[in-house]
């Protein structure tokens, strides 16, 4: 392969995950005017979850037909073995409690600050790991505080109710956590999992929890049929499930295998910056000038603890684990 076709490759994956992953926030907004949040968010990541499980399975019994003398080998259900629950729980608090408030929160947040909200993830992180017995350094504490200030400033001039934005944060708080939970060492026994087939289960469970936290919380009488069957619904329904939480995550895993961890993470700063874009470009959202501020600051912050922690990856180690930059094995939000 030439040195021009994988640097190609690199910018479209760079692009695709840029611009899928910055647009959910939209495709979110579109869904939540049509369908009420919680059963939106289940059809989305039940779908996708579904169809990323189906993938994965045919490519084990592949996989296992043209590797293996018998055509036997590790399928789903071995891979799955002593890994099932883990991952329905990391399922639960990714889509159900993170996705979910998300989802809530955008029926009365602009898509744009809903995408800077939830860029926290990382500061979020870096306070867990402090918290967990971690060193954060001085400059460390330096850019949460500039990351938090960031995030005062957009919420001190937005337009419009407090909580939906304080529901984001608590999104982004709750995905770290996550985050920190699935960093934690694979004790199962057996074949590994793989990123793909985690985030299937962790999607199909996710997006069952979901549906039954809409059912349970009255959302299904409110679900109008002809909202479900406009065009609109279908189209951000599809862009998310196909777009963002498929096509995004294949490009994802490809470039953490193919490239510096510090390039296939700018995607956490880089997201807001699209979203805020895109919700100007198609939706007419505006942000004011000290919430744009605001929107820098945290995207200035959230760049530094990515490529400084890129920085801390390429020395030897000598504390604790780097931060964890996956989401969902970057199943999107």
């Amino acid at each position: 392969m030439t040195s021009s076709h994988r640097r190609f490759q690199v910018i479209a994956a760079l692009l695709a995950v840029w611009v899928l992953w910055g647009s959910t926030f939209l495709g979110i907004r579109v869904m939540v005017g049509a369908a009420p949040p919680l059963f939106a968010a289940g059809v989305r990541f039940t779908a996708a979850g579904a169809i990323l499980l189906t993938a994965v399975a045919w490519a084990a019994r592949r996989r296992n037909r043209h590797s293996t003398p018998d055509g036997h080998g590790p399928g789903v259900r071995e891979r799955l073995r002593g890994r099932a629950g883990r991952f329905a729980l990391l399922g639960v608090l990714h889509f159900l409690c993170a996705n979910g408030l998300v989802s809530v929160a955008e029926q009365r947040l602009p898509s744009a600050a809903a995408g800077v909200c939830f860029a926290t993830v990382p500061l979020w992180t870096l306070l867990l790991r402090a918290v967990t017995g971690g060193r954060p350094t001085a400059a460390d504490l330096a850019v949460v505080a500039c990351g938090l200030g960031g995030v005062a400033l957009l919420l001190g001039f937005q337009a419009g109710p407090l909580l939906p934005s304080l529901q984001v944060l608590a999104a982004a708080a709750v995905w770290a956590l996550a985050g920190h939970l699935a960093a934690r060492p694979d004790r199962a026994a057996g074949p590994p999992a793989g990123p793909a087939l985690s985030s299937a289960v962790q999607m199909v469970s996710g997006g069952l929890a979901l549906l039954t936290a809409s059912a349970v919380g009255g959302e299904w009488s409110r679900i109008r049929p002809e909202a479900l069957t406009s065009v609109s619904f279908w189209l951000a329904g599809a862009h998310l499930v196909l777009l963002g939480s498929l096509v995004g995550f294949w490009a994802y895993i490809w470039l953490v295998t193919k490239v510096d961890q510090r390039l296939a993470g700018t995607y956490a700063y880089v997201n807001p910056v699209v979203a805020v874009l895109l919700g100007w470009l198609l939706l007419g959202e505006r942000l004011p000038t000290g919430a744009l501020l605001g929107t820098a600051l945290v995207t200035a912050a959230v760049a530094w603890t990515v490529l400084s922690q890129g920085a801390r990856r390429d020395r030897p180690a000598k504390s604790s684990p780097p931060i964890p930059l996956t989401q969902t094995t970057k199943a999107n939000t």
